[in-house]
C-alpha cells in the first residue's frame, strides 16, 4: 500500500478531531473536511480562492499569562500563526513551528487536538508577494511553556504577555474565545 499524500495525511488528522459538542464548531469542522477532500490545493498559499493555516495560544499556566504577538499587518494582537509550509507534517506541527518562530521558544508542548475552527477573510502575501484578499480556514491549539525559559529572538514582530484577565486592546473576538478556552482547560 502506497504511503499517503501529504494532503491525505493532513486529512487523516483532521478526521480524528471531534467538535460534536459545539453546533457552530461542528458544521464548521464539516466544511473544512470538505475543503481537504474536495481540493489537493487547500494547504497551498498559492490557492487564492482560501487555504489552511495553524496557529496556536501560548499559554504560561503557572504565570496565568497568555503570549500574543502584535501582528504587522493587521495590527492587531493575535496568537501566534500562519501558513502551511512544506516542511509540516500536520497542522499541528506548523501550529509548533509557528509558535517557535514567532515566540522565540524553542520547549513548547502543543495540545494533541486543536481547541477551535477559525474562518476569516484576510488579506495576505500570495507565493509570488503580491498582496491579495483571501480566506484562512484557520486550525487553532492551545500550547503549554515556562516563560521562565531563554528566548532565542529570530522574527521582529513585538510579542507581550498578557494576563488571563487583562484587557487586550483590539482583541479580535477568535482570541478571546482562544483564551477563554485556555481558561476553562486549566482551571
Amino acid at each position: 500500500m502506497p504511503a499517503p499524500t501529504r494532503v491525505e495525511q493532513f486529512a487523516q488528522e483532521l478526521n480524528h478531531w471531534n467538535f460534536s459538542t459545539n453546533a457552530d464548531q461542528r458544521e464548521l469542522y464539516r466544511e473544512y473536511r470538505d475543503l481537504i477532500a474536495a481540493d489537493d490545493q487547500s494547504l497551498d498559499r498559492a490557492r487564492l480562492q482560501g487555504h489552511f493555516t495553524a496557529s496556536a495560544l501560548l499559554v504560561d499556566p503557572i504565570r496565568a499569562q497568555v503570549m500574543l504577538v502584535m501582528h504587522p499587518r493587521v495590527k492587531r494582537w493575535l496568537q501566534m500563526g500562519g501558513h502551511i509550509e512544506s516542511i509540516d507534517r500536520s497542522f499541528r506541527d506548523a501550529a509548533l513551528r509557528e509558535a517557535q518562530e514567532e515566540s522565540g521558544y524553542a520547549q513548547i508542548e502543543v495540545g494533541e487536538f486543536p481547541v477551535q475552527l477559525d474562518r476569516h477573510d484576510v488579506v495576505c502575501k500570495s507565493p509570488t508577494g503580491e498582496v491579495i484578499h483571501t480566506v484562512h480556514w484557520d486550525v487553532q491549539f492551545l500550547a503549554l511553556l515556562d516563560s521562565g525559559q531563554v528566548r532565542q529572538i529570530t522574527e521582529e514582530a513585538q510579542t507581550r504577555w498578557w494576563g488571563f484577565e487583562e484587557t487586550v486592546p483590539g482583541i479580535d473576538h477568535s482570541v478571546e474565545r482562544l483564551i477563554g478556552a485556555a481558561r476553562a482547560i486549566l482551571e
